[in-house]
This record gives structure tokens, C-alpha cells and sequence, in this order.
């Protein structure tokens, strides 16, 4: 099927889009994880579409290097809405750019649940299982067998979801574009971005302390006893609060991580904390 792009871009600017997104996880990090890599792969649609506009570009680019974390071969189709967010943006100044990180916040949640449970965590190890089957008995077919199996369905994905990801994003905001609906959306894009983003804190932050008072029976311990009390995950919290506010007041990254680094060794030495 014929991809349906603008003036600007063509199918030729996709097609080098699209095989950047398998070198997306070259980059990853801690502060922004696939950010980086994701801004390198929207690269060549962005400047098309902000070919005579470099300031906006400059923006969009730095916009684009923003946290962003999905199942690989899933990031794709936010990169097609993204594309077609971005050419809006462009040709109406009205647009608010915000929209745009908002709509990727929102999408990082599903779109990885959707991967991970049903690629990466069932069809790989159904792949994986049959392949295994025939490369214990010396076959050849077994590790051919899997990387066939696997890649071919994930790369049909990255394409497909890039394609269509563009073409619905496209005819979706310009049936919206008269209304109020895309600043409802915006607005509770925003709020699923920040439900997204709570979760991930009390997921992958892990804080505890073993400090306890008392003897015996009569024991009190500040970790169960009281913090879980009050809100479950209360020490992640605040650390993750304090470390948004150090990044407001400007303190870099690399100074964040070595405090942190520091901090944690002081307070395991001394039994203050605990993962």
C-alpha cells in the first residue's frame, strides 16, 4: 500500500526513519533512556518538515530528546503520530507543542504493556520453545527458525505502525482542529502521563529503611509500622520529589547521580536505608 505523506515528506524519509528505530536502544540512559535515540530516529522527518524554519527545528529536536521509553519495535507508531503532530505544528502557530509530548507520555504506557506482555514476554518464548526444540537435536532450522519467527513480525510492526501511525495522526487532528476535544485530550493526556510516570517511581525506586524502635513484642518498625501506613512508597517519593526539584533549580544530572551515589553508601553503612 502507498504511504500517504505531505508535500514535504516522502515515503523515502520514512523509510530512513524506520531504520534508525533498530539502532534506538544504542543510546539509552539513565535520565532519558531511548530519548536520545528516539530524536535520531525522527530526525529525517523533521527536517523536511522544518526544512525553512531552523529555530522551530532547533525546538522540535529538542523536544523529541525528551524521556521517552516503549518497546522498541512500539515506538514506531508514536513516532508516525509524533511526525504528523510535529508537520501541524509547522504550518499553524497556534498548535501547542506541548500537546505533542503530552500525546507521547500517554502512548509510552500502552503501547509497552502491549509489547512486552504479547512479543516479549509470550511470542518470544513460544519462538523460543519451538526453535530450542529443533537446535537440541543438532538442527540448523532451530536458531534460523527464531530469528525468523521473531524479526519478522516485529519489523512489520515498526513499519506498519510508523505508516499508519502518520495517516491516523494526519486525518485525526484535522477532523479536531476546529474543535475544543484537542485541548480536553491535551489535558488528560497530561494527567495519564503523570499516572504513567507515578507508577514507574514506585516500580523501579526502591527505598527502605530498617530502622526500628522497641523490643519484643512491643517493637515498631518506621518501614511497615508507620511510612506504609501513611502512604505505601513514601521514602521512592520523596526522592524521586527531591531529585525533580534539584533538576529545577538547574543542578545537572551527572551531580544528581553522584550525590545520590554518595548519599545511599552513607546510609546503608550507617542502617539508615536499604533496597
Amino acid at each position: 500500500m502507498k504511504m500517504m505523506t505531505s508535500s514535504n515528506l516522502k515515503k523515502k524519509d520514512f523509510v530512513k526513519a524506520f531504520w534508525r528505530t533498530f539502532s534506538m536502544g544504542a543510546s539509552w540512559e539513565f535520565s532519558k533512556q531511548l530519548g536520545v535515540g528516539y530524536a535520531y530516529a525522527m530526525t529525517p522527518l523533521l527536517e523536511k518538515i522544518f526544512k525553512d524554519k531552523p529555530e522551530k527545528l532547533k525546538e522540535s529536536l529538542k523536544r523529541n530528546t525528551e524521556f521517552f521509553n516503549v518497546s522498541n519495535f512500539c515506538s514506531s507508531s508514536i513516532m508516525g503520530i509524533t511526525a504528523s503532530m510535529e508537520e501541524k505544528y509547522a504550518t499553524d502557530d497556534d498548535f501547542d507543542p506541548t500537546t505533542i509530548s503530552s500525546i507521547k507520555a500517554s502512548l509510552m504506557g500502552p503501547l509497552s504493556a502491549i509489547g512486552d506482555s504479547l512479543m516479549m514476554s509470550t511470542w518470544r518464548i513460544i519462538c523460543t520453545s519451538i526453535a530450542a526444540a529443533f537446535a537440541l537435536k543438532g538442527n540448523i532450522l532451530g536458531p534460523i527458525l527464531f530469528i525468523l519467527a521473531y524479526n519478522i513480525p516485529t519489523t512489520l510492526i515498526r513499519w506498519y505502525g510508523l505508516k499508519y501511525g502518520y495517516t491516523m495522526g494526519v486525518s485525526f487532528f484535522d477532523k479536531l482542529s476546529s474543535s475544543d476535544i484537542i485541548g480536553k485530550l491535551s489535558h488528560y493526556s497530561s494527567i495519564l502521563g503523570m499516572i504513567v510516570i507515578g507508577a514507574m517511581t514506585s516500580s523501579y525506586v526502591v527505598m527502605k529503611t530498617p530502622i526500628s524502635f522497641g523490643k519484643g513484642g512491643a517493637k515498631l518498625s518506621l518501614q511497615t509500622d508507620v511510612f506504609n501506613q501513611i502512604v505505601p512508597g513514601l521514602l521512592p517519593l520523596l526522592a524521586t520529589y527531591i531529585m525533580y526539584k534539584l533538576l529545577k533549580k538547574g543542578v545537572s544530572v551527572g551531580w544528581i547521580i553522584l550525590g545520590t551515589f554518595v548519599v545511599g553508601v552513607i546510609c546503608s553503612y550507617f542502617h539508615l536505608l536499604s533496597a
